[in-house]
């Protein structure tokens, strides 16, 4: 485990993301970037050993092969450097100087201010509202204001309602059913803590086990043989969420 160098969260070591801040851990990210590049290479490797292959089939065939090798290889080169910009695009801003951390210091007290009157009033909607404009508009992690917890449990509620609807038409797309099953696995394990157990437990119960069981299919004793695969010292991690699940998603419905 290490400390979030944003939030000072406790992380896994490997995590590319922190969960709690957005923040991108360094050492894990350098690692999925490795593995990618490793990957690559191997695939570039295959593809020099297409010329004598082209040979064999003959000039138009092995022409064509190579081509369409090559322009896989560059697709997933694209691909790769898209989704690291978008984490860099995402992620909290660094607040380094004075004046920076300043702003920051005066943003989560008005915010977090904002967000204990929408706790008081168990507003969930306007609580979503104030975490989502905090990380994704203005870049400024809430991590450590009262109620941040409920914070982000609000928002994932407000999203796994947006993405309810893509049940009732056919099969979800991968997307789609790895957000839907990582927001009902979050509330099934209580992720909200304490704090939102006020507000999110009855969600719980009367929302979230139904559509578990009805519409995603799994049984309560499924989701007990899932929580060691799916959940960490950090919380639930959606990747491992994905890799445990991902061949239940074609029965969704």
């Amino acid at each position: 485990m290490i400390k979030c160098p944003n939030c000072g969260a406790e992380i896994d070591n490997d995590t590319e993301r922190c969960p709690y801040c957005g923040y991108i851990n360094k050492e894990g990210a350098e690692k999925k970037f490795q593995s990618d590049i490793s990957e690559i290479r191997d695939n570039i490797e295959e593809t020099k050993k297409e010329p004598a292959k082209a040979l064999a089939k003959g000039f138009s065939g092995g022409t064509r092969t190579i081509l369409i090798t090559i322009c896989v290889l560059v697709l997933l080169v694209v691909l790769l450097l898209l989704e690291l910009l978008r984490e860099s695009k995402d992620k909290p801003k660094l607040f380094l100087s004075a004046k920076d951390q300043a702003y920051a210091s005066a943003y989560k007290d008005t915010a977090g201010a904002e967000l204990a009157d929408a706790y008081e009033d168990m507003d969930i909607e306007k609580m979503a509202q104030i975490y989502d404009k905090a990380y994704s508009q203005d870049r400024v992690s809430l991590w450590g204001v009262p109620h941040y917890e409920t914070g982000y449990a609000s928002s994932c509620y407000m999203k796994l309602k947006q993405l309810l609807p893509e049940l009732d038409g056919d099969k979800p797309g991968k997307s789609t059913a790895e957000q839907i099953t990582y927001y009902c696995f979050y509330f099934y394990y209580r992720e909200y803590g304490d704090d939102g157990a006020e507000i999110f437990d009855s969600i719980r119960e009367d929302e979230i086990i139904p559509l578990i069981t009805d519409r995603l299919g799994f049984t309560e004793e499924d989701m007990e043989n899932f929580k060691d695969k799916v959940c960490s010292s950090s919380g639930v991690n959606r990747t491992n969420v994905y890799k445990a699940t991902k061949k239940y998603y074609k029965n969704y419905r």
